[in-house]
């Protein structure tokens, strides 16, 4: 695919110039760059920006947006690495304060129009499903190695699909026959486990869920707040875009535990302050994509962005 035919339309535009990169933000740390459609954003509304960084795992999506940030090539880096490594990459590149993070987990239009890369279900590719091309563990490992009950937990922990292990069992009955190596092949397999009314849900929790766990993408977020947390100075932000009950699960506790101070009980309080709170909250409940965004571009339709600041 072409550099030129790659697009990609950046989630919530607005919201992200308007809360949480601010007049006085002097670095952007993009934790999942894609093509650089936020990055140019922010350049464009925030001159001041000194450096912006950004990460993915997808070394053709980082030449794109090279190529489409040309114009701040002076200020801007690419970097091919996991948002997890967010502090191997601030020791690489210090980065002025105050600090804008931004980590929208999104998947990126591209993977999923792209039959090579397997994500989808609706063309036949192989079944790959990693973000990275250099990534030797993907989805064919998977469902070709693990144990019924693996593939179970998988399919309800990251599709919340009922019926994962009758879909688990035809998995590991026509791999005896001969692996699974094309998306195809374990789209077949899903329509035959359920009924047919239930066939496209159970299409779109089974992909993303095999997607999720070949990437080990609640592992690298959970990681990547901590990490991301522990960097922070005070003044700096953060804003995480969800698109999945479990990812927001993980972002909504991490933020809410933060924000309040830690107690112990003592013999005069049964709630003494030991710690005060890490950060402050600077949306209460997450921000959703406008009717008219959702209209524009239906990946929105699902995001819940939660943005804090470091106290």
């Amino acid at each position: 695919m072409l550099h030129q035919t790659l697009k990609h339309d950046s989630v919530l535009p607005k919201e992200v110039l308007e809360s949480l990169v601010h007049s006085k933000t002097q670095s952007v740390f993009d934790g999942t760059l894609g093509l650089g459609g936020h990055a140019d954003l922010i350049f464009k509304a925030y001159p001041q920006i000194k450096l912006y960084v950004g990460t993915d795992l997808d070394g053709q999506h980082l030449d794109a947006a090279r190529e489409n940030l040309k114009a701040y090539e002076d200020r801007f880096i690419g970097v091919e690495a996991n948002f997890s490594q967010i502090d191997e990459v601030a020791a690489a590149h210090p980065f002025p304060r105050p600090l804008c993070i931004l980590l929208d987990l999104g998947v990126c239009s591209n993977h999923l129009d792209d039959e090579s890369k397997g994500f989808s279900h609706q063309a036949d590719g192989p079944l790959h499903m990693a973000f990275s091309a250099n990534q030797a563990h993907n989805c064919q490992t998977i469902v070709n190695e693990q144990s019924v009950g693996e593939l179970t937990r998988i399919m309800r922990d990251f599709g919340e699909e009922p019926s994962a292990h009758r879909i688990a069992l035809k998995i590991v009955a026509a791999r005896e026959e001969k692996p699974l190596t094309r998306t195809s092949e374990l789209k077949e397999i899903i329509e035959k486990s359920v009924h047919p009314r239930d066939r496209k849900k159970a299409l779109t929790r089974v992909f993303q869920a095999f997607r999720m766990a070949t990437n080990q993408e609640l592992h690298h977020l959970s990681l990547a707040l901590d990490k991301s947390f522990e960097l922070m100075e005070s003044g700096d932000r953060i804003g995480v875009m969800s698109y999945h009950s479990l990812e927001d699960r993980i972002v909504k506790k991490q933020f809410q535990t933060r924000s309040r101070p830690k107690t112990e009980a003592t013999k005069f309080s049964l709630h003494d302050v030991v710690e005060p709170a890490e950060i402050k909250l600077i949306t209460k409940s997450p921000i959703t994509a406008s009717p008219a965004e959702i209209e524009e571009n239906p990946r929105s339709r699902s995001v819940k962005f939660r943005i804090a600041e470091k106290i």
